[in-house]
């Protein structure tokens, strides 16, 4: 969260970007606060999960809460922060084939690697295939990213995704969310970058909240 946070210390300078960097420092304590409010409880979580249901779903909630205020009163649109369905004019092609590309090489990596999860649950299953796209990407991608791409404009073309400083700071963050073990940074690091550079292409965070779900699937699918 600190280091994170430094890195917006730029926009505090320029009066125009100063309003976007203290909304997104706001909403990503936010965020954090409630993701991790239910481990804070004393004996166990709220629902007696192993997965952070509550969390997650505190999260979330949270996050669609700053983003009605950000469209009510801040000037900043749902289609801005990627919430549609429409994708950008000839970008759903080229990114149907990177993501397959980046899926299908994931599980090759994981079958190499004999990594080998515990059996899985039921409810990792559940849990696996719909919140951590949900309320990972609708925070990250979503409305921390249009917060930073307007206290950071400049940006450059990737592979037809326009990208900036802010997509550099949002994926640190996701990156920071995780333990900071070596194979942790190698298995977060690309799936983040992938997941910026789709919501970017696209315009949208159906295909990274898709992506997402079904990278965290195969992880466990392929290690059965």
């Amino acid at each position: 969260m600190v280091l994170t946070t430094l890195l917006v210390v730029p926009a505090l300078a320029r009066p125009a970007a100063r309003m976007w960097a203290i909304v997104f420092v706001a909403a990503l304590a936010l965020w954090l606060g409630l993701w991790t409010l239910p481990a804070l409880w004393p004996g166990q979580r709220w629902l007696g999960e192993s997965w952070n249901w509550s969390g997650s779903l505190l999260a979330l909630s949270g996050t669609l809460w700053v983003g009605t205020i950000l469209v009510r009163r801040g000037g900043l649109t749902w289609r801005e922060m990627g919430f549609t369905w429409a994708q950008q004019p000839d970008s759903i092609l080229p990114a149907l084939g990177v993501a397959s590309a980046a899926l299908l090489m994931q599980v090759l990596l994981t079958i190499s690697s004999r990594y080998a999860p515990a059996p899985v649950s039921p409810e990792t299953w559940a849990y696996q295939t719909t919140l951590p796209g949900l309320v990972e990407e609708t925070i990250f991608r979503g409305v921390l990213l249009a917060l930073l791409d307007r206290a950071f404009p400049a940006r450059s073309l990737v592979l037809g995704a326009p990208l900036g400083w802010g997509g550099v700071v949002v994926t640190l963050g996701f990156v920071l969310l995780h333990p900071l073990t070596a194979s942790s940074l190698l298995a977060v690091l690309p799936p983040a970058v992938l997941y910026l550079w789709l919501r970017a292409r696209t315009g949208s965070l159906a295909l990274p909240v898709l992506v997402h779900n079904s990278w965290n699937m195969l992880a466990y699918l392929t290690g059965q």
